[in-house]
């Protein structure tokens, strides 16, 4: 990065923490956030300041044009909680404005609107529901087998949720029922120059309704049986010759949820996914699936947090992906004021096709981040990421390392 740069880091890093160290009473230098009221509300700002420096930034493999550039991305964030009662209410405004320096084509501004409202009927019934409207992005590249275009995808998204669970907190028996929507909108390079749909041909809503029963074998242990339909509706249908990618994709899953001596939680299901799809040339997926999450807390201050995964995915590449993931982290206190995580995940993917697999990638991402709780509102830190993506098909494999230096500032 440029002494230019440094210099505006140095000089925004300054100001926003001044102005959180002037808004947080003397007495209250340590802990966590503790909020503004406002009326019946609290209100909790927060902002982060970010300098990255990306040596390949269009993803591109070793024989492509690589391009390196330094990235400023400030985010602002404001969310307001309400409580009534046993009732929880919150809204989150966040807009994130991402700035490449000597590439002013690959700059953007994302932005989000969400709200949710969560509602304690009784010791046995509740209701959850939530909303988001976001103004988003993708990096150039950054989608395999989507065109590069010369300017970010620019996309508006709507999404809703419900989830609904029926049983007390200790009961033998709970349920809960899920629903949702995505709706999501592509706003440039919709056709390509020849008047075929470029970026249209990812329009498309997604509708999702599962069920999930717990049933408690021990005071901390439950066994799950989850069922869950996702519709995938494409829009560019109405283009002559487009052999549309809608389909129908459900799960099956049995599994286990538990927390063990106060030191490991996790879940794990595992079944069978099927995904038909609307035209009956395209060929149907069915096999097993799985997802899990385990977190082991050996020491107070120390977490280990394991992750894995397979299921279907859509794809701008043949019909879908299949996607097995592995994850891990690994969470460090220090002391009261520095932190690190350490990070690896796994990707393994196979585009489906007519004929069966296709292409097939391998990601290897690693990730570090240190962080320093400078005072109680401000935190500053580094991290380093490297993305090393391997793939049968040449042009799709690349390397990336990002180096970044951020603040942290929240009331």
């Amino acid at each position: 990065m440029n002494n230019k740069q440094i210099f505006q880091v140095r000089v925004i890093s300054a100001a926003v923490a001044g102005m959180f160290w002037v808004a947080v009473p003397a007495s209250a230098q340590e802990g966590k956030p503790s909020g503004v009221p406002w009326g019946p509300v609290v209100a909790y700002p927060e902002i982060d300041v970010t300098l990255k420096s990306n040596d390949n930034i269009y993803s591109q493999p070793a024989t492509g044009t690589r391009k390196s550039a330094n990235i400023t991305v400030i985010a602002p964030k404001l969310k307001i909680e309400a409580k009534d009662g046993p009732h929880t209410y919150d809204a989150t405004y966040k807009v994130e404005h991402g700035s490449y320096s000597g590439v002013s084509s690959a700059n953007y501004t994302d932005q989000m609107l969400g709200a949710n409202a969560n509602w304690v009927f009784s010791g046995r019934s509740g209701l959850k529901l939530g909303a988001e409207y976001m103004l988003g992005h993708d990096d150039q590249g950054a989608v395999p087998g989507a065109a590069t275009h010369a300017n970010p995808d620019k996309y508006h998204q709507t999404s809703f949720n419900a989830l609904a669970g029926y049983g007390a907190e200790g009961a033998q028996g709970r349920i809960e029922v899920e629903a949702g929507l995505i709706n999501k909108r592509y706003d440039n390079f919709k056709l390509d120059n020849a008047g075929n749909p470029d970026n249209t041909k990812r329009d498309r809503d997604d509708t999702k309704i599962g069920a999930t029963f717990y049933w408690r074998v021990m005071p901390k242990t439950q066994l799950l049986f989850q069922a869950v339909q996702t519709k995938y509706d494409y829009k560019p249908s109405s283009f002559a010759g487009w052999t549309t990618l809608d389909s129908t994709e459900r799960k099956y899953n049995f599994g286990v949820t538990w927390e063990a001596a106060a030191k490991t939680t996790g879940i794990f299901k595992v079944g069978h996914t099927k995904k038909d799809f609307s035209d009956a040339s395209l060929r149907d997926f069915s096999g097993t699936g799985w997802e899990g999450q385990v977190k082991w807390s050996p020491l107070t201050y120390s977490s280990f947090d394991f992750s894995t995964g397979k299921s279907p995915g859509e794809s701008t590449i043949g019909n879908a992906s299949l996607d097995k993931r592995y994850g891990f982290n690994w969470n460090h206190a220090w002391n009261s004021r520095l932190s690190s995580v350490v990070g690896y995940n796994y990707t393994d993917t196979e585009y489906q096709t007519n004929a069966g697999a296709g292409q097939k990638d391998k990601i290897n991402a690693y990730n570090m981040k240190l962080n320093y709780q400078w005072m109680r509102t401000v935190k500053v830190g580094v991290g380093y990421d490297r993305t090393d993506k391997t793939s049968t098909n040449a042009t799709s494999a690349y390397k990336r390392d990002i180096w970044s230096i951020f603040l942290n500032a929240a009331i």
